[in-house]
């Protein structure tokens, strides 16, 4: 069975000749030969996904694989598939996790600022210790977070602890324009700034937010 056949199953529905030429199309150039071997399953299936998640996975996919071209596509697949996973579990829409990865790292996992971030989501290593506790408090049985010390150059590690991050600081501020400050300035500075009733810079923000809404209006965009 073809892969476009596979996620008409899926979604669960007949497709029209027309639609089902342009899915023909577009997963043969999303999805190589080679991710259907005997005896294996696809991403989409192996989890069990339903039909609006499947769809919602080949996006985030999508866009993914067009920014990590030299990646091979298990590893791509595993990426998406952390995104979607850790994005609803923490009730963000997995589009605006791509928009904050492109901004903070432009999709290179072993990203290091001069301000010491690493990783996809440039995440602090002085933070490193607090957060994995209380994520790990939080999700008690994850196989990246068993160390003390978790690597912030594996991607699938820095996303769950940035997206972990990034809905704490979604729940304390209350906004999302001043989480994602906050995610880039630090809560502490931007509590600062609050009191004291100081103007807060808000170009990172708006930043992620154009980026995010491009994202929405057209997944594959690149920049």
């Amino acid at each position: 069975m073809t892969f476009s056949n596979r996620i008409f199953r899926l979604l669960r529905f007949k497709p029209t000749p027309v639609l089902a030429a342009a899915l023909f199309g577009l997963t043969a150039f999303l999805a190589p030969g080679q991710l259907f071997k005997p005896g294996s399953a696809h991403w989409v299936e192996r989890y069990g996904t339903n039909g609006h998640e499947a769809a919602e996975l080949l996006k985030i996919y999508s866009l993914v694989k067009k920014k990590m071209a030299d990646a091979n596509d298990n590893s791509v697949w595993s990426l998406s598939r952390t995104v979607q996973t850790e994005s609803r579990r923490h009730a963000l829409d997995p589009l605006l996790v791509l928009a904050i990865i492109t901004v903070e790292s432009g999709f290179q996992h072993t990203a290091a600022a001069e301000d010491g971030a690493r990783g996809l989501m440039q995440i602090q290593p002085e933070f490193l210790k607090e957060l994995a506790d209380q994520r790990r408090s939080a999700y008690r049985t994850d196989k990246h977070f068993s160390d003390d010390a978790p690597d912030l150059d594996n991607p699938i590690v820095n996303i769950k602890l940035g997206v972990f991050y990034l809905h704490s600081l979604q729940r304390s501020f209350q906004d999302l324009t001043l989480a994602l400050t906050a995610y880039n300035r630090g809560p502490t500075r931007l509590k600062s700034d609050l009191a004291e009733e100081t103007d807060v810079p808000l170009e990172y923000a708006t930043r992620v937010l154009a980026t995010y809404h491009d994202y929405r209006r057209n997944p594959r965009r690149s920049h």
